[in-house]
């Protein structure tokens, strides 16, 4: 085997090479997106301020970006808001309903509101005594569901 030549040049100190700059270019590009993606969830939060499930998942999305900004560029998806991931939710709740009742655990939802996104949930599935399988565990879930008032139902004819 022919020895080659190699040619190291010494950088002076406080110079970058060309695979740090590189790389300095992009962590910004990717802390700039996660900023935008922020700026988005929160507009659509400050226009939303009343609806506390619209608040509920937004924190949620936006505690989730925080400890996953790779997933920016998800939440900037064109078409894609908080309100559309509840319309998602309010879908696979009405699959599951019974007596015109839907109800899915805040674990669940989340993983709705996720997999809406185009994030593949994380964690592994448990499987329940039925057989049947539960969502996948969320690794950090720092909002609590808004409690709501129930609602009572009824008709003319019970009372007769």
């Amino acid at each position: 085997m022919e020895k080659k030549g190699h040619h190291i040049e010494m950088i002076q100190e406080g110079q970058m090479n060309i695979f740090e700059a590189d790389y300095l270019k992009k962590e910004q590009e990717a802390l700039k997106m996660v900023d935008q993606a922020m700026a988005k969830l929160s507009a659509e939060l400050r226009v939303e301020r009343v609806n506390p499930y619209v608040a509920a998942v937004g924190n949620f999305l936006m505690d989730f970006l925080k400890d996953n900004p790779s997933s920016a560029d998800k939440f900037m998806a064109e078409g894609k808001t908080i309100i559309g991931s509840l319309k998602v939710v309010r879908k696979e709740a009405q699959k599951v309903q019974v007596d015109n009742c839907g109800v899915l655990t805040s674990e669940q939802g989340f993983q709705i509101v996720l997999k809406y996104f185009g994030i593949k949930p994380t964690g592994t599935t448990a499987t329940n005594k039925a057989g049947e399988q539960s969502a996948p565990n969320i690794q950090k879930e720092s909002v609590e569901a808004p409690r709501t008032v129930q609602g009572f139902e009824a008709s003319l004819d019970e009372f007769l």
